[in-house]
């Protein structure tokens, strides 16, 4: 029973998607650009900003981000700040012929080997939802269809308040 209870319960934690404690800080980065510039979390905080970890060739990513895309186009206008974060080093290459292809215009960082542990990313999509102070406000790992509409209805409410 006791077995039983604790393989739910990591079942549970590693599943559903975590929230995370408000007092909690984003961790401070400087990532290029597919340019080559550099762009720090203070540069690209909005009134709400919402940092996705991803690779080009994640099925999981591939499902997401054409909604990302959408709730990045409508919300913008109120405020919202959105960067996706590359966690492949190798798939760099890739990066700029994947966005043309689905035309995608939200703002695309290289991230080195180490920001997956950095960023305690252990699957892709990993979503955080910063405040404007950069504020981690909500974190969500992983994408099943539907999850868009949670994440933006925390968008919508951070951008109202």
């Amino acid at each position: 029973m006791l077995r039983a209870l604790c393989c739910w319960l990591v079942i549970a934690a590693v599943a559903l998607p975590s929230t995370a404690v408000a007092a909690d800080t984003f961790k401070p980065f400087k990532l290029k650009t597919l340019e080559g510039d550099e762009r720090t979390l203070s540069d690209v905080l909005g009134k709400a900003t919402l940092v996705v970890f991803f690779f080009p060739t994640c099925p999981y990513c591939n499902a997401a981000f054409p909604a990302m895309q959408r709730i990045y186009d409508t919300h913008k206008p109120a405020g919202l700040s959105m960067v996706w974060i590359n966690v492949v080093p190798d798939e760099q290459r890739l990066i700029a012929g994947w966005r043309t292809k689905h035309g995608y215009t939200v703002p695309v960082l290289l991230g080195g080997r180490s920001v997956p542990r950095d960023y305690r990313v252990k699957t892709t999509p990993t979503h955080y939802l910063l405040n404007s102070s950069g504020a981690i406000v909500s974190s969500r790992a992983g994408f099943q269809a539907g999850d868009e509409r949670a994440l933006e209805a925390d968008i919508v409410k951070l951008l109202e308040k």
